[in-house]
């Protein structure tokens, strides 16, 4: 894991979320794409969340343009280490 995240399996409408302070703090990168919307903190690095900004015509799954997904490291109070973790390969994608 070269990031360190563990990203919540399911895309989450922004309806489903509650927000906290602290996003004027966040940075935006884009890489390859530009299908994925990656928030940065600007002051330690971490990447609390990512947004989907786009999904090709052809696309049959479950993300939508503005749907989240979340580090769950980020999650207070949750226990990562916890969890039944499925790592995939994104490389090998």
């Amino acid at each position: 894991m070269r990031k360190g995240i563990v990203t919540s399996a399911a895309y989450l409408p922004p309806e489903d979320l509650e927000q906290i302070e602290g996003t004027s703090s966040l940075a935006l990168y884009q890489f390859g794409d530009k299908d994925v919307n990656h928030h940065f903190c600007r002051t330690c690095g971490i990447c609390p969340f990512t947004t989907v900004a786009a999904v090709p015509p052809t696309y049959g799954g479950t993300a939508k343009p503005g749907y989240y997904r979340i580090n769950l490291g980020c999650v207070e109070s949750l226990d990562v280490y916890a969890l039944d973790i499925e790592i995939i390969d994104g490389r090998s994608l």
